[in-house]
């Protein structure tokens, strides 16, 4: 269960979520008024390129030097138009992804649009100086608990994530608990963590030998893990799982999962959207246009109960279009799936895979 965000962090990731969702409308504007254009002296792609895509927005930034001094990329977008406070908090970023858009767009853009950017930025950077300061002196609030003494019954708290339709993400947040902790308390997690330790350099020496031999065994299979997953197919029925998903979807018309897939020369995005009453989610893979590569995309799947399936497609280093792979039910078998979609190149090898998405 994820632990819930301190009070003084809530308010730090709202003002986040509001600079981001107001450069994300500008973004959103560019990509439905917009067109592509290739950055100058570059030959035109031979395929459709879609207007203010994250590698668009960089493209444009780069081209007619949006942020001097600084290398914004379309990771650097992406945490922009996410709300990453790493990222959210650099006026040169934010303006220059705002910028980006409306040039796009062809929205005008005044140093009055850049200088209410700043502003804002600032504003965020100040509410989480002021957090990273409460969580030095939370510590120091916490009255202490004499040996022997009483303590107050700890009151589980439930939480539950913004949901996706009908899934949410299981990706966990990191816990700030061990600085609370008395003296004993860390002794006590301290000699777990070593046992967990000497469990774990175990179990992964373990899955490490179950790896090698997976792969020397299936050397045509770039997408196995140290655990084969099982086929496809096995243990669905009917319209559980849509092998046609080109035929039957609109990628364009249904949600992209961010962030995307994109690593090096591979292009790559998860996707949802409804059918006959149904979800689905699938993967699609891409390689860019002036260094092809092979790889492909798959989405896996699992019941609570049951093993880890695995629908692939592959992407042949001719294809300058994109592949699908098959389109999966949220629910199979009458049981809600956990889903997890992933972006693979052949050489060098390399996979990219969202969080696991729990459907339940």
């Amino acid at each position: 269960m994820d632990e819930p965000l301190d009070p003084w962090w809530q308010e730090a990731h709202q003002a986040a979520q509001l600079l981001a969702s107001a450069v994300g409308a500008a973004a959103a504007r560019a990509g439905r008024d917009g067109s592509y254009t290739p950055p100058p002296g570059s030959p035109p792609g031979r395929r459709r390129r879609q207007p203010a895509s994250l590698r668009h927005l960089a493209e444009v930034i780069h081209a007619h030097r949006m942020a001097p001094g600084f290398s914004i990329d379309k990771d650097i977008v992406a945490a922009v138009l996410a709300g990453d406070l790493r990222h959210i908090t650099n006026p040169a970023a934010v303006v220059a992804v705002a910028r980006a858009a409306h040039h796009i767009g062809g929205m005008p853009f005044s140093r009055d649009d850049a200088q209410r950017l700043t502003v804002a930025c600032e504003h965020v950077a100040a509410l989480v100086a002021a957090a990273e300061n409460a969580d030095r002196a939370a510590p120091d609030r916490v009255p202490a608990v004499p040996l022997g003494g009483a303590r107050t019954p700890e009151v589980p708290e439930t939480t539950s994530a913004p949901p996706v339709i009908d899934a949410y993400f299981t990706a966990r947040r990191p816990a700030r608990l061990a600085a609370r902790l008395p003296v004993r308390g860390r002794v006590l997690a301290g000699a777990i963590a070593a046992a967990v330790l000497v469990g774990g350099g175990i179990t992964l020496a373990a899955v490490l030998r179950a790896g090698d031999a997976d792969r020397s065994s299936s050397a045509a299979n770039q997408a196995s893990t140290a655990v084969t997953d099982s086929d496809c197919r096995l243990g669905a029925a009917g319209n559980d799982i849509i092998m046609e998903t080109a035929t039957v979807f609109d990628d364009e018309a249904a949600t992209r999962l961010d962030p995307t897939l994109d690593f090096d020369e591979m292009n790559g995005s998860a996707r949802y959207a409804r059918h006959d009453g149904r979800t689905y989610y699938w993967g699609r893979a891409g390689s860019d246009d002036a260094t092809p590569r092979s790889g492909g995309a798959r989405v896996r799947w699992k019941t609570p109960d049951g093993p880890w399936h695995s629908c692939a497609t592959s992407l042949a280093v001719t294809e300058r279009g994109y592949v699908h792979t098959p389109a999966v039910a949220t629910t199979i078998g009458g049981q809600a799936v956990v889903v997890q979609v992933c972006l693979w190149r052949d050489t060098p090898s390399r996979e990219n895979c969202l969080a696991e998405i729990s459907t339940g």
